[in-house]
Order: C-alpha cells, then structure tokens, then sequence
C-alpha cells in the first residue's frame, strides 16, 4: 500500500521535475580553453592588420595606408591602434561589460520548492503527503531598470577608456616612430664623424712614427675617436630599446625592420587655440567622457541601493496535500523586515564611492589644464633653443670651417682646433635633440587635448 502510495505520489511531482529537467539541458557546457604556447607576432609588416574601416574609432581622419613606401605618424598609428596586443586584451574587457548589462536585463528567475512527507508508524488510512510552491521575489524587479542603467554606463565607460587607451598608444607610437627616426639620423652623423676622427687617427699615427707631429697631437686625435665612440655606444644601445618597443608596439618580430616617414617639422598649437580646446576638453577627451560615465553608473547604483532598502517581498502560490488525502492551493507571502541593516550599509558605500568619483573627476580636469598649459610652456622653450641654434650654428660652421683649413697648415694646434670642431658636432647633435623634443612635446600636447592625429595637415610620403 505505502509502495502505491509513493508511486502515485511521484506521478503527482513528475511534472516538476520534468520542468527542472528542462531548465537544466539549456545550461551552458563547459569546454576548456588552453593558454597559448608561442608568441604571435608577425614576421613581416605587410602580414599586419591595416584596413582603415576600423580607424575611425581612434579619432582619425580617413588616411590610405601604404606600408610598401614607408609609414607616416597616421600610417603607424593606424596600425599600432589595429594590431598592439595590449589593446586586443582590452577590447576583451568590452565583451564582458556587455555581459554584465545582458545579466542586469535578465529577469529574476521563480522559486519552484517540492516537499514528501511519508507517514510511520500508525498509518491506517493515511497517504503520503505532498506539496508543491512557486514563490517569486519582487524586489530585484524594482532595482532593475537602476541596475541597467548602473551597468549600461559601466559598458559606455569601458568602450570610453578603451578609445583613451588608444589615443594613448597612437601617441606612444608616434612618439617611437619620431625616436625612432631622429636616433638614425643621429647615428648617421656620429658614424661620419667617427670615419673622419678614425682617418685622422690613423694618419697622426704615422706622422708620430715619423716623427712630423707630437705626442699632443696624436693623443688629442685618440681623445676624439674614443669620445665618439662612446656616444655611438650610448646611442645605439638607446637605438635598440626604441626599435624593439616600436615593433612590440605594433605587434611586429623584433628582427622586423622599418622605416618612417617624418613631416618637416611638427605644427605647433597658438596658446589661443589650446585654451580654446580646453574649454570644450570635458566634451571630446575619452578619458574625462569615461570618468563622466562611471559617475552616472554610480549614480544608477545609488538608487538601486536606496530601492533595495524597502521591505524584500516575495510572492508565490502552494499545492499539497495531506497525509489524510485532503487537497488544499494556498497563496503566500514572505516579508522582510529592515528594522536594523535595512541597506543603510550599503547606501552609505555607494554614496561615498560616488563622491570620491566626483573628486577624482575634478583631480583629472585640473591635471589637465596643468599639463597643457606646461607643455605650451615648454613649446616656446624649446622653439626660442631651436631659433638660437638656427642661428648661430652656420656661423660655428664657418669658424671650423676656417680653422679646418689653418689645422691642415699648422696654423692652429690641435688641441684648439678639435675644441672647436667638437663643439659644432655637439652643438649638432643638440640640434636634433630640440627637433625630438619638440616633436614628442607636441605629439603629448595633441593627445590631452584630443586632437586629430595628423593635425589637418596632409602626410608626407617619398615619391
């Protein structure tokens, strides 16, 4: 009897556990994912990805790319914003704050409870018992919408701070594509005037052995060569760091080799211009438009705190029955009480997280007039050096010039003409010193203000 009874009583909660088996065979399956085991970076450039539908998202004008005749500042921003590891991994990020909106959109789900009391002892004219809930819980549809709101402007930031990343590695790309270039045409010089102190070495050394010129002579010679040298060394070790940071930044093997192509020169910004950009800055740069959203997030989580202080109720309906097979459908309710937490806790969290939001907000503003206003300053520095160079440095020439032609008469010791000679090749290399820095000022100065990359002005490519 007791056996029949268990087996009418499974017929009777068959079909919920037929509805649980359901829900169970549209859950996710697990798969496992291995780590990469090798490097990916490509062997050539031509094997990078440079299509210019994608370039848009990184504030850049429509620009042909043609790696087959060099790059240019836009070319290799391009492919830098299109191709930097750092940067795919954040694009990765995005996907989950989209995940994260698609579950704060998700409806709760009901709560199905099933109970089976089996009589002992004594069980004359008993049967088993039964019972069967389904209960919902309100308050998560009552925070809902603040919850959407909360994670849709998380999604807004991630998307935000992912183009500031990338505006961030379009100028770091800029800014090794410039070093890059002007550590080559440094080396150049220093190369030339290595052949030359070498030759000139080499030809005091014999006129020692000859007796025809001093000790002082060929010493001063000897000084010079290993003086460049050192400055070939420094440079080059320099010259390796930026070449295997540029192809590491561009997704590129380190042996890849490259070539870049640079305007004449960079066009400085009036103080009239940047201070108009800044007073729209708030409007245009990614980071503060990020910062501008994380703080409208928080905001949604502050109300969905305050909501979520009301009294949790949930809902359901019951079916059972007894064990003297009496039937009976209920309705209940299930209260909580916020008499001591009641998410004042939790309201005072997201209040306080969102006043230090607004803090940092009004600290990324001020760091930002601070930092323009000092890379302005330091623009007409380096632009009054290059204008004194500019000047004086054919007038140098033509004084080593001259003493070139007197050493060779031995009308000037060495010791003085090297002297001279010397301070012109440094007086060179601080020329393209300035002509880097500016470069670099200038491409930070278009970064925090957000400008275009190429500047309206069009690229300059070989012919």
């Amino acid at each position: 009897m007791r056996i029949k009874n268990i087996t009418k009583t499974a017929h009777s909660l068959l079909p919920a556990l037929c509805c649980a088996a359901l829900v169970l065979t549209g859950c996710a399956s697990y798969q496992a994912r291995p780590l990469p085991e090798n490097s990916i970076l490509a062997d050539k450039l031509r094997a990078l990805q440079y299509s210019v539908k994608k370039q848009q998202a990184a504030g850049l004008h429509q620009h042909a790319v043609n790696p087959a005749d060099g790059l240019d500042l836009t070319e290799v921003a391009i492919i830098a914003v299109l191709n930097n590891g750092d940067l795919q991994a954040k694009r990765a990020k995005q996907k989950l704050a989209g995940a994260q909106l698609f579950a704060a959109g998700l409806l709760p789900d009901p709560q199905i409870s099933a109970n089976l009391a089996i009589p002992t002892g004594d069980t004359n004219g008993a049967v088993n018992a039964w019972g069967l809930g389904l209960g919902y819980d309100i308050i998560p549809l009552i925070t809902r919408q603040a919850r959407i709101d909360a994670d849709r402007q998380a999604q807004v930031q991630v998307h935000l701070d992912l183009l500031w990343q990338e505006w961030q590695v379009m100028q770091q790309a800029r800014t090794l594509a410039v070093r890059y270039t002007l550590e080559l045409k440094k080396l150049k010089l220093l190369h030339k005037v290595r052949d030359l102190y070498q030759h000139r070495y080499y030809n005091s050394s014999q006129a020692l052995k000859n007796g025809d010129v001093t000790m002082n002579v060929n010493g001063t010679d000897l000084t010079a060569l290993l003086d460049i040298y050192s400055r070939i060394n420094q440079l080059e070790q320099a010259h390796n760091e930026t070449r295997h940071q540029i192809n590491l930044l561009l997704g590129l093997a380190p042996d890849v080799d490259l070539h870049f192509i640079l305007p004449p020169q960079p066009y400085l910004l009036s103080r009239a211009t940047a201070e108009k950009d800044l007073h729209t800055l708030r409007r245009r740069r990614p980071d503060l438009l990020a910062l501008q959203a994380g703080y409208q997030s928080q905001e949604a989580k502050v109300r969905a705190a305050i909501l979520s202080q009301f009294p949790s109720l949930s809902i359901g309906i019951t079916r059972g029955k007894d064990t003297d097979a009496l039937a009976t459908t209920g309705f209940g309710i299930s209260l909580h009480l916020p008499l001591f937490s009641g998410s004042r806790g939790a309201i005072a969290i997201e209040r306080a997280t969102r006043e230090q939001l607004k803090l940092e907000y009004q600290a990324r503003l001020n760091q930002a007039l601070t930092n323009v206003n000092s890379l302005l300053e330091l623009q007409k520095i380096i632009d009054d050096q290059q204008a004194r160079l500019k000047k004086y440095l054919p007038r140098l020439r033509t004084i080593v010039e001259k003493n070139r032609q007197a050493y060779t008469k031995n009308d000037v010791d060495a010791l003085t003409f090297f002297t001279v000679e010397y301070t012109w090749i440094l007086k060179r290399l601080e020329e393209m010193n300035l002509e880097q820095s500016q470069w670099e000022n200038n491409l930070a100065l278009q970064a925090l203000l957000a400008l275009p990359g190429d500047n309206g002005l069009p690229p300059v490519k070989s012919k």
